[in-house]
Order: C-alpha cells, then structure tokens, then sequence
C-alpha cells in the first residue's frame, strides 16, 4: 500500500505549505502566523494543513530541521569532544553564509514536546570512541549541554547585532562549551 507522502499530490501541496511558511516568515515573526492565515495564502483547506502537519510548531520543526540538515552536512563525521572547533566553527560559518531567512528559521522559537530533545540511537556516534568518561545513556545529557550552549551562545550574539568579530565569537564558544566557568 502506498503511503500518502509517496503521492506527488501530497508532496506538490507539502512545498506548497512550507513555501507559503517562509514567505510568511520572511516578512512576520513567527508567532504572528496562523494556520488559518497560511492556508488562506496557500489556497488550501484547513484540514489539507493537518493531514501534513500536527500545528504550526509541527511544520516549524520540520522546516528547522530541513535547515538544520543542511547546517550538518560539512560536520557530518564530526565526533566530540574532538572536532568541537570544527562543528563551533560551522555553526558561525553557516549563519555567515545563510540568508536572513534561514537565520530567522532558526532562531524562531516553537514549543516542541520534550522528546523532541531526545538523541536517535545513531546520535550516540557523535562521540568519539574513546570518549568512555560517560556511559552511553548519560551522553544525551552531554549532547543537551552542548547544543543548549552552542545555540544560546550563537543565538545571543546574533540578537545583539554580531558586535563581536565571528573569530572571537568562535574561540569564546568552544572555551565555554569545554571549560565553562573555569575558562
């Protein structure tokens, strides 16, 4: 039985949804987005938005995550605590060399179910295998920490116009992520 997501209708009317989305986004915040409004401009029922997307925080997530595909690709073999620098790095570069679109998309905040935090079982390989320190389970939480602080750090900068030149930005990163408080 074929799934819905294998129909090219379904797939026509899903880029329809998420073009609509970024327009809407390149000009408003996104709380100031409605599920009435976006279907309004992308001329489809209503209920056409739910067999795609749970809510507006559902389909925020899906188009963070297709951006954040695309932010991951160069660091993709990356593994920490190691390639720390490469992955901070990226992170700056990748918002230098992203549209103001992108940027927006994410730094939008949704209200995401606490699982949505919880690593795949194949994100435990984004540890060195030498770095045993920690048993496999509690890594979650050292990814959290990492993530947490590499987006709040990048996301602060961004909100106080990138005062700070990138490099510096990038050393300050990594020093806290590794050393925090005793840097």
């Amino acid at each position: 039985m074929r799934k819905p997501q294998d129909d090219l209708r379904y797939q026509k009317t899903e880029a329809l949804i998420q073009k609509n989305f970024r327009e809407m986004l390149a000009e408003m915040d996104y709380q100031q987005i409605t599920i009435q409004e976006l279907s309004l401009r992308a001329q489809i029922n209503r209920k056409t938005f739910y067999l795609h997307y749970a809510s507006m925080d559902d389909l925020l997530h899906r188009v963070q995550t297709d951006t954040l595909k695309r932010f991951l690709e160069p660091v993709k073999d990356a593994k920490f605590p190691r390639d720390l620098e490469k992955i901070v790095r990226n992170c700056y570069e990748f918002s230098e060399s992203s549209d103001k679109l992108d940027e927006k998309i994410l730094n939008s905040k949704g209200h995401f179910p606490i699982a949505e935090t919880q690593l795949e079982s194949g994100d435990i390989s984004y540890f060195a295998e030498d770095y045993d320190r920690y048993p496999a389970d509690n890594r979650l939480y050292l990814h959290i920490y990492i993530n947490t602080c590499l987006t709040s750090i990048y996301r602060q900068w961004v909100k106080g116009g990138r005062k700070e030149p990138m490099e510096d930005m990038i050393q300050l990163t990594i020093r806290l992520i590794s050393h925090g408080l005793l840097s």
